[in-house]
């Protein structure tokens, strides 16, 4: 099976004519529907004996729509993973993208993607932008031979309905520890928020300004009442976000892969750790202690949170006390 040929048919229909012979070239009676949880708006293909799965999202999901509406759209053909083979799955035997072969190592892999070097991002693995869709090439330890590689058609971004001030971050950490219906927790939104949401936050500890602001405020209940612990800035579609559009702390920007989040803290990070799809890294400085979810698939930052000082722990830590 050429990969050409399942990458044109993004943004096609799982029933479309041009899908159903990628079904039948792949020998495969499988056909994805939509989980009835009604939180899901994905499905996947997997193949092993060739090697390959598909993933089909929602077409209302996929273009941003109203979520009202997610779930509601038909199926597309977004994504397909060509894999060098694990476990029960079999070595994908077709082309790949610009002519990549899973025999490549790093450095091969990137000179035959040189015309797209701009948009490379980087870290364990390597994420360019090529016509259509995002590619992921995902390599076997130290760089020596590709493990798997992955297409993309991206989502729409989710829109924000109306503008909002974000809140200065001098301001947000000088707040930290100040009760919910504090004036100085109030004044940090522009006085946008309601009763209900006051209450909301004081109740159950958190307070989700995703559809908004594109963040969650987090509260510790101490003997004043709730008072504000931390914030988390979300990218644009993490958790359903509208996507934080304010600066962040310390230069970063959501575009930033790994590499560059590291290149500007240089202070060693009190914890990391990655895994296949996503990594983490912690920092302390005097005002905030600093935890950065990043995509090790996409290789950009995930989710900023800045956390009062002093209160952050490790999992580690409570299991130990």
């Amino acid at each position: 099976m050429n990969s050409e040929s399942i990458i044109r048919a993004f943004g096609d229909s799982a029933s479309a004519e041009v899908v159903e012979n990628i079904f039948q070239t792949l020998r495969t009676y499988q056909r994805p529907q939509l989980p009835e949880d009604g939180r899901s708006f994905c499905d996947w293909v997997l193949v092993r004996r060739a090697g390959v799965e598909l993933g089909f999202v929602d077409s209302e999901y996929q273009s941003g729509a109203a979520p009202i509406r997610w779930g509601q759209g038909e199926l597309l053909l977004t994504q397909a993973y060509f894999y060098s083979g694990f476990d029960d799955i079999k070595p994908f035997g077709g082309t790949l993208p610009f002519d990549l072969t899973l025999q490549d190592s790093r450095e091969v892999a990137r000179k035959k993607l040189g015309d797209f070097e701009p948009t490379r991002h980087s870290y364990r693995d390597d994420t360019w932008d090529v016509e259509g869709y995002r590619l992921s090439v995902m390599y076997t330890e130290g760089g020596l031979a590709i493990d798997r590689i992955a297409c993309r058609m991206l989502a729409t971004p989710i829109p924000r309905k109306d503008s909002v001030q974000n809140p200065d971050l001098v301001r947000v950490t000088d707040t930290f520890g100040c009760e919910v219906t504090s004036p100085e927790f109030r004044a940090l939104w522009s006085h946008t928020l309601t009763d209900d949401d006051y209450r909301i936050a004081r109740d159950s500890g958190e307070l989700d300004l995703t559809q908004s602001y594109g963040a969650t405020v987090d509260f510790a209940e101490t003997g004043v009442g709730a008072v504000f612990r931390a914030i988390t800035f979300h990218r644009n579609r993490d958790q359903e976000s509208v996507g934080w559009s304010g600066p962040l702390p310390q230069g970063l920007d959501f575009e930033d892969s790994p590499d560059i989040m590291f290149g500007k803290i240089s202070a060693q990070p009190i914890q990391q750790a990655d895994s296949v799809l996503t990594g983490h890294a912690v920092w302390h400085f005097d005002n905030y202690t600093l935890h950065v979810l990043y995509s090790n698939l996409d290789n950009r930052l995930l989710r900023v949170k800045l956390i009062a000082p002093g209160t952050w722990k490790c999992v580690d830590d409570y299991v130990d006390a």
